[in-house]
């Protein structure tokens, strides 16, 4: 028994490991070409993510390292003393949400 395209129905190919026919060949096929094509883009998506994060650490630890913490601790002293109100609402605020987090998570366990 034949289809139109003259193709034997029935009969197995020759090598049905390396040989698919019909519908199911055709479907492995394009499986096969699309998995190759969005693998390929993943490769090149997750290259260029990765490039892009090592730049931007590089470019976080070369100001990371260019901080001097006496000048800041200096800076942060003279704000202090200029402004002492401020300064401790700004720990008592700072202060109040830290235990709120450190409760919430606490409360949760229960």
């Amino acid at each position: 028994m034949q289809d139109d395209q003259g193709t034997s129905f029935g009969a197995p190919p020759e090598n049905p490991e390396t040989e698919p026919t019909g519908k199911l060949g055709k479907a492995k096929e394009f499986v096969s070409d699309k998995w190759s094509a969005t693998s390929e883009t993943v490769k090149d998506k997750y290259s260029q993510a990765k490039d892009k994060v090592g730049d931007t650490y590089s470019q976080v630890r070369s100001k990371v390292e260019d901080i001097d913490y006496a000048q800041v601790s200096d800076q942060v002293r003279a704000y202090v003393r200029s402004n002492p109100g401020k300064a401790l609402m700004i720990s008592v605020a700072a202060g109040f949400l830290l235990g709120l987090l450190l409760r919430r998570g606490r409360d949760d366990e229960y």
